[in-house]
């Protein structure tokens, strides 16, 4: 295993366990379009197809929802030679990069009423960063 594989990994794993130790959740667009496309998907498809996506679908959403187990369990798999795979689940749960987090940050300071609560939260943000970071830095590896 490279060195900046498990440096990797283990910023994942680490920002991961911020995420769950601070206990916010986050829900980004992603999350947000697929609640909205999964009723809709009857109008355009039929059957077993439908079936097939929505299940897809509600998938996509538990790993979207799980938020810091995703990532975790991303940088876990990044360190077992997963890169492709750790990636995908951290983007997941970890939203999909510096712009995700910006707008987050900004929404939430927004939602929240300014930038105490914001603060409260803090490990959430660092985990947020370290996940981010780690899912750009396993990109290369």
């Amino acid at each position: 295993m490279g060195l900046r594989r498990s440096l990797a990994g283990g910023m994942a794993v680490a920002g991961g366990l911020l995420m769950l130790v601070s206990g916010y959740t986050s829900r980004g667009f992603l999350y947000t379009a697929l609640g909205y496309a999964e009723p809709r998907i009857s109008d355009f498809l039929s059957g077993a197809v439908a079936s097939a996506v929505v299940l897809a679908i509600v998938a996509v959403e538990a790993i979207i929802a799980l938020g810091g187990l995703s990532v975790l369990i991303g940088g876990l798999t990044i360190m077992v030679d997963h890169v492709t795979t750790g990636r995908v689940l951290i983007y997941l749960g970890g939203g999909a990069g510096f712009l995700g987090l910006l707008v987050s940050l900004g929404y939430s300071a927004y939602k929240l009423g300014g930038v105490d609560p914001l603060i409260s939260y803090l490990p959430y943000w660092v985990g947020l960063a370290l996940a981010v970071a780690g899912r750009r830095l396993a990109k290369g590896s």
